[in-house]
């Protein structure tokens, strides 16, 4: 279809012309000048026949066109083209008008009117161009959508249906068409996004992470620390053939499948040990001795024993197994000696001598604890630490690999926080290549990792781990370990990795910090990477299964057994245990304090404060908080005391109320006691005794006495019968005559004590009877009677 523009083609043209625009004359509105758009001259048509009208306004809706006279009406612009004056009878309003021609056949239908405004040169602040029209939206129906689309082949079908509606005349299914082709890709595309998003929705909360990393971080932010798995660790008996074992000989107890649990002998990878051995001290050298066969039985709680023969080479400090094995049981101790002198047993002899004998003894801690038969008992010595694990020690450099490593695999380098193209921020990260990693535990303590990671380009330092690098300053050589398991799926030609991608949290991977929450090592920095793997539980074996010996250690190592079995080895806490615990330990400890019990309880968690009491005091401006300790076993608060006290309260406190810490108020209490004395007792000797039960401290046994600091507190009575009972309980006493008192501060002369001495809330009593400070109380005792 030709394409018709009919404004060009009256441009081109030279029979018909039209109007270009209409020009209000600036001088006089009542003038409108005419503009047309090509050189046809109109004026040859017959004057009578043109006319003009003006038309379309509001409140006036036409203005009258003056007749046209040819000769005063027509002029030429400089493009010879023509210009038609029109003079008006009036002017219109500020609506828009019409001008249209009418009469000439040389003017086109089309371009015979115009739009113009009278008021054109009124100042204005808006555009004058004239908005176009606007063009609505095709009113196309919406495509059903299928939200519980989720996977590949939903996805599929939901493209597959919108092409239909869209699209009806395609009607092509095979796989080999490139539409279809090209929808299964993007299902593909749209499969992976939305188990991304997913994934990203999930371990977002605590109760639908599956990831172990997404569970430790979330568990963190209540303060819980998720426990790894950790290794087991034993006892072990060596048969040597003389030199010292250093730490890091691998031994190991054979499973029933087959499989060898690695056991190394020291205390963990920081041992540097080297344990001293002797042969002298292996099984069925150290053979026990008894001088008369009354005496073959070593009684319970016994501390020493006798060997036949010299030449054992013991010495304090050594650690011996002493073993006896009974029909159905075997009892085992491991004794620590303190002494050993040898002798002669000169009415038993051995060939003809007096038999050489060397006693030996431990310490009491280590006493016997059942009775042993010595016809059955055999001694060892050799006994050495061992813990489950075994080492592994890996390199990796950063950003480029020195020329003294050509073959140390690149860390993974991924985009920081906040990193761009001009600052990445790159944080590094090396999965080992073993696991899973060791971990040991020390009773309740948090356990450690078993790794070390030491830069030894372009210098030597250690660096140290932290359980978060949020805890890490900038300059601080600190690494991370993270749960997470990293794969390589991209290799050069050397068959070196060159990318890597995340494969779940079966793994462990050492991070290190971003510049900004720990150090960000320096590119060609390399790193030698120590660790031990350990099998958690599994290292656990019963007593004699360690029996194994490295080949590398078989010259020096000729038996080794475990005399008791393995202990100390754990699986990781399973995530729904955390799940289960975190909450819960979040709520069982609230590290705030908002009432006065909060206060009370957040002092008490001071090892030293027997009881505390907290309440509110409005001091003119603000809620402050008064809290005061009560120490145990003095009446006084240290300067040390009092600042932990007033550092706990501060980070406890609730914000807009000040937190204060005074010492505790006293109540001393002077006492004049009358007492009968028995006729065979001396009254001197009745009187020491009654003053030394009532007093603060405590009686050479270490029995506190009746006003000991630890038996009173906030608000704690003295009862008259408690105290009466205190002292008819003492020898030569047989009687209570009077007991009279006066609190200081309160009361100037004594008066009767009532059963019951109450006192305040805030106040601790006090009866020290210390000559030295009379202010804290004071007992006197008259004793009467006697001999």
């Amino acid at each position: 279809m030709t394409v018709r523009n009919r404004s060009s083609e009256i441009l081109g043209s030279t029979k018909v012309n039209g109007i270009d625009f209409i020009e209000v004359d600036a001088g006089d509105p009542t003038i409108l000048h005419v503009h047309f758009l090509n050189t046809v001259e109109i004026k040859p048509v017959p004057a009578p026949g043109l006319t003009a009208r003006v038309d379309g306004g509001d409140s006036i809706p036409t203005v009258k066109v003056r007749p046209i006279v040819p000769a005063n009406a027509w002029s030429h612009d400089a493009q010879n083209r023509p210009i038609l004056t029109l003079r008006l009878e009036a002017q219109g309003d500020f609506s828009d008008y019409r001008l249209t021609l009418l009469g000439s056949p040389k003017i086109d239908r089309m371009f015979r009117s115009a739009s113009f405004s009278f008021k054109a040169f009124c100042p204005s602040d808006f555009d004058c161009q004239q908005p176009g029209p606007a063009c609505p939206p095709d009113d196309m129906p919406i495509p059903p959508i299928d939200y519980l689309a989720k996977d590949y082949l939903s996805f599929r079908r939901a493209l597959l249906e919108y092409s239909a509606l869209a699209y009806p005349a395609w009607r092509e299914r095979s796989e080999a068409d490139f539409g279809v082709m090209f929808a299964e890709a993007l299902s593909a595309l749209a499969d992976e996004l939305s188990y991304q998003q997913d994934r990203v929705a999930a371990e977002t909360s605590i109760e639908t992470a599956t990831q172990r990393r997404s569970v430790t971080a979330l568990a963190r932010l209540v303060d819980y620390e998720p426990r790894p798995a950790t290794s087991a660790h034993v006892q072990l008996r060596l048969d040597v053939a003389g030199p010292p074992i250093p730490a890091g000989a691998l031994v190991g107890a054979r499973t029933p499948e087959g499989e060898v649990i690695p056991f190394e002998i020291g205390t963990g990878l920081t041992d540097a040990s080297v344990y001293p051995v002797n042969p002298a001290w292996n099984a069925g050298k150290l053979i026990p001795y008894w001088w008369d066969d009354e005496e073959r039985c070593l009684p319970r709680k016994a501390t020493e024993m006798w060997l036949l023969g010299h030449g054992h080479q013991l010495a304090a400090g050594v650690a011996l197994l002493i073993q006896t094995d009974l029909p159905g049981e075997s009892l085992r101790q491991i004794v620590h000696l303190t002494e050993v002198e040898q002798a002669y047993d000169a009415v038993f002899l051995t060939l003809g001598n007096p038999t050489p004998v060397t006693r030996i003894a431990w310490r009491a801690d280590d006493a016997l604890t059942r009775e042993r038969d010595l016809t059955r008992t055999s001694l060892a010595g050799n006994l050495l630490p061992a813990t489950q694990g075994q080492r592994r020690l890996e390199t990796v450099a950063i950003d480029t690999r020195p020329f003294t490593a050509p073959d140390a695999p690149l860390a993974i380098a991924r985009r920081g926080p906040n990193g761009d193209d001009r600052q990445p921020n790159f944080v590094h990260r090396h999965p080992l290549a073993a696991t899973p990693l060791a971990w040991l535990a020390d009773g309740d303590d948090e356990p450690t990792p078993e790794i070390s990671v030491r830069q030894v380009l372009p210098d030597v330092r250690d660096w140290t781990w932290t359980a978060s690098l949020l805890e890490a300053d900038s300059l601080d050589e600190a690494f991370t370990l993270d749960a997470i398991a990293w794969r390589p799926v991209g290799f050069d030609n050397s068959g070196r990795p060159t990318q890597w991608d995340i494969d779940g949290d079966q793994g462990v991977t050492v991070r290190f910090g971003d510049g900004v929450f720990g150090l960000s090592p320096t590119p060609a920095s390399l790193f030698e990477i120590r660790y031990r793997t350990g099998l958690g539980a599994l290292g656990n074996v019963a007593a004699d299964s360690i029996d194994q010996i490295d080949p590398a250690w078989a010259a020096f190592i000729s038996a080794a057994s475990n005399p008791f079995a393995a202990e100390g080895g754990a699986a990781a806490e399973t995530l729904d245990h955390v799940r289960r615990m975190a909450p819960q330990a979040f709520r069982a400890r609230q590290f705030r304090a908002v009432r006065s019990e909060d206060y009370v309880a957040a002092a008490e968690e001071l090892s030293w404060v027997q009881q505390a009491g907290s309440a509110f005091r409005w001091t003119g401006s603000w809620f402050t908080a008064f809290t005061a300790a009560d120490p145990k076993g003095s009446g006084e608060v240290t300067p040390l005391q009092h600042l932990e006290l007033v550092q706990l309260l501060n980070r406890r406190r609730m914000a807009g109320v000040e937190s204060y810490s005074p010492p505790p108020r006293y109540a001393s209490v002077d006492l004049e006691i009358e007492v009968c004395v028995s006729p065979d007792s001396l009254p001197g000797d009745v009187e020491k005794r009654v003053v030394e039960a009532l007093s603060g401290g405590r009686d050479g046994e270490g029995t506190p006495g009746f006003f000991h600091a630890d038996r009173f507190t906030f608000g704690s009575p003295l009862q008259r019968s408690r105290l009466e009972a205190a002292i008819q309980r003492q020898a030569g006493v047989s009687g209570v005559l009077a007991i009279r008192y006066r609190k200081r501060g309160t009361l100037t002369g004594y008066v009767d004590l009532p059963d019951t001495l109450p006192i305040a809330p805030d106040e601790i009593l006090r009866v020290d009877n210390d000559p030295d400070w009379p202010e804290r109380g004071v007992i006197r005792v008259y004793p009467e009677g006697g001999r």
